[in-house]
């Protein structure tokens, strides 16, 4: 019973920790995050090969050092894997910005030449916190779709929001108050 309860205690603390990786396990084409702000949000990339990771920032699509990666300040933060195609109960019982229910449907070799293609071209677009940031395009090099699990929900309110504002303003023209 209690060799029971501490094994479902480890599955919980693991899903709850992430996917934490050493820097000699990584594979080029991995999507690899980092937790910053004492772990309030990720930050995330494409690992390349040969200690690079390509990433998006608020300067635009870049090539780095790992260590440069994961440093923030003066501290070397741990490196993580992204999940993908995680059961649903999974992905809500684990933090955001940490892995997915989409598939992963892109060979290694794909992922890494979308993302040297991304950098070269600096093609991505202008960084947005919400609708276009680094979770957006680490997935999109892996599975061809923008999206960011941590800005999901605020995404949708935001959206919604406008919604709710033209409908506002098309009901008041309608009513001819404006």
């Amino acid at each position: 019973m209690v060799a029971g309860i501490i094994s479902k205690s480890f599955m919980i603390l693991m899903l709850l920790s992430g996917n934490a990786i050493r820097q000699e396990e990584l594979t080029p084409g991995e999507h690899i995050y980092t937790y910053r702000r004492y772990g309030l949000y990720t930050h995330h990339g494409i690992y390349v090969g040969e200690g690079y990771v390509i990433h998006f920032t608020r300067t635009g699509v870049d090539n780095t050092s790992l260590d440069s990666f994961r440093r923030e300040g003066k501290k070397l933060h741990p490196l993580h894997s992204y999940a993908y195609g995680r059961p649903l109960l999974e992905y809500w019982l684990t933090r955001w910005g940490t892995r997915t229910t989409l598939l992963d449907t892109k060979s290694p070799e794909e992922v890494v030449n979308k993302a040297w293609e991304l950098y070269g071209g600096d093609s991505f677009g202008k960084y947005d916190l919400i609708n276009n940031n680094c979770e957006h395009f680490a997935t999109f090099c892996r599975i061809g779709v923008r999206a960011s699990a941590q800005t999901t929900l605020f995404s949708i309110c935001q959206h919604k929001a406008k919604d709710v504002k033209e409908w506002t303003m098309k009901l008041l023209r309608r009513i001819k108050l404006i």
